[in-house]
C-alpha cells in the first residue's frame, strides 16, 4: 500500500492533462445556480453529488421535494459532467440533521432514485437506502467509488448541554453504542466491498469523517461507529484511500493517524450555501478552511491520486492539496 503524503499549496498551478473528477455539496435550488455553468464549462470526467443536492427539509413534503429536485435538473448541465454518483444528507433526506426515525424516508428515497438512478452507472443493493458503488478504469487504475447513506438508518445523537458552545455548537459524543451509523445491513455490504480489488478507493460520505473538534454532525457524534469505519478501512484489500466529504458548508482538508495508518479527508460544502463567516480552526485541519462558495476537482493520473483543487462560482482556483 502507498502512503500518501501531500503539501497544501496555495498558488496557481499547471495542470496537466489527467482525469479530473468534480465533488461538492449544498446546492440550494432557490439561490444563484451560476457555479453549475461553471461547472459544465469545466471539462470535467465526472461529477460525485456528497448530498444536500437540492433543500427541501423545511416545511417537508412530497410536493416540495419534487419542486426542488425539478428546479435543480433544468440548471445541472448533465451532459457536460461526464459520469455521476451521488449521495443525500439531511436537507435532500428531508428532515434536519435526520436519521432513520424520519416518517417520510422511503418516499425521499423513491424521489432521489428517480432523480439520480437514470444517470449513474452504479450497484444499487438493498431495497432500502441510497447507498451504491461503482468501478471505473481511469488513467489505467481501478478505481472503486463508494458512496454511503448517513442517513437512511442513523441512530439517535446526543443533542449539547449548552448550545453554541464552540465544540459542542449542537451534539456531543454519543457513547450508547446500540446506535448506528450506518446499519448492519450497510455494514455488511460495505465489508464486502471494501474485499473488491482496486488500486484506489474513494469513499464518499455526507458528513465529515475524520474532522475534529466542532459540535455540528460528524462520525465523531458516534464515536464507536467512527472507530468501526476506521477498522474496516484499516482492513481493506491493498489500496490507496480518501475520504470526500460535504455538509459543513466550508471547504477544508483533515488528517488523522489512527494505529498505524494516516487517513487523509477532503471536504467540499457550498456550491451555492458557503458559510463566509465561518471562524473555525479545528486541531486536525490542515491550512485554512474555504469560506466561498465552491467546488472541488480530484485529479487523477497513472501514477495515482495527484491533487486536488477547489474553485470558486467563476472558475478561479482558490486552493490546492496535492498528493506525494
Amino acid at each position: 500500500m502507498r502512503l500518501l503524503v501531500f503539501c497544501l499549496l496555495v498558488c496557481s498551478v499547471s495542470v496537466s492533462a489527467n482525469t479530473r473528477i468534480g465533488f461538492g455539496s449544498c446546492f440550494n435550488q432557490d439561490k444563484s445556480a451560476k457555479i453549475w455553468k461553471t461547472i459544465g464549462d469545466s471539462d470535467l470526467d465526472g461529477f460525485l453529488f456528497l448530498g444536500d443536492n437540492i433543500y427541501a427539509s423545511r416545511n417537508f413534503s412530497r410536493a416540495r421535494l419534487e419542486a426542488a429536485y425539478a428546479k435543480a435538473r433544468v440548471v445541472i448541465p448533465w451532459d457536460r459532467l461526464g459520469p455521476v454518483q451521488a449521495t443525500w444528507d439531511d436537507h435532500d433526506f428531508g428532515q434536519n440533521d435526520g436519521g432513520g426515525d424520519f416518517s417520510e424516508r422511503l418516499l425521499s428515497q423513491r424521489l432521489f432514485w428517480q432523480f439520480f438512478g437514470p444517470l449513474m452507472d452504479v450497484s444499487q443493493p438493498a431495497s432500502e437506502g441510497v447507498y451504491n458503488s461503482t468501478i471505473r478504469t481511469i488513467e489505467g487504475n481501478k478505481v472503486q467509488i463508494i458512496a454511503l447513506d448517513t442517513r437512511s438508518f442513523r441512530g439517535r445523537l446526543k443533542t449539547t448541554p449548552i448550545r453554541n458552545t464552540p465544540g459542542a455548537e449542537r451534539y456531543v459524543p454519543n457513547s450508547d453504542v446500540s446506535q448506528s451509523m450506518l446499519g448492519e445491513m450497510q455494514w455488511a455490504w460495505l465489508e464486502d466491498q471494501l474485499n473488491i480489488a482496486a488500486d484506489i478507493r474513494i469513499i464518499m460520505s455526507s458528513i465529515q469523517v475524520i474532522a475534529e473538534g466542532h459540535g455540528w454532525e460528524r462520525w465523531g457524534n458516534l464515536p464507536h461507529e467512527r472507530d468501526r469505519l476506521l477498522d474496516l478501512l484499516k482492513q481493506r484489500e491493498s489500496s490507496d484511500l480518501l475520504l470526500i466529504s460535504g455538509d459543513r458548508h466550508l471547504g477544508g482538508v483533515y488528517q488523522i493517524g489512527y494505529g498505524n495508518e494516516r487517513f487523509i479527508e477532503v471536504t467540499s460544502s457550498g456550491l451555492n450555501m458557503a458559510w463566509s463567516q465561518s471562524t473555525e480552526y479545528l486541531p486536525n485541519q490542515v491550512g485554512n478552511p474555504i469560506r466561498e462558495n465552491h467546488y472541488a476537482v480530484l485529479l487523477i493520473s497513472q501514477h495515482g491520486l495527484e491533487r486536488v483543487t477547489w474553485h470558486g462560482d467563476d472558475g478561479s482556483q482558490i486552493s490546492s492539496f496535492r498528493f506525494d
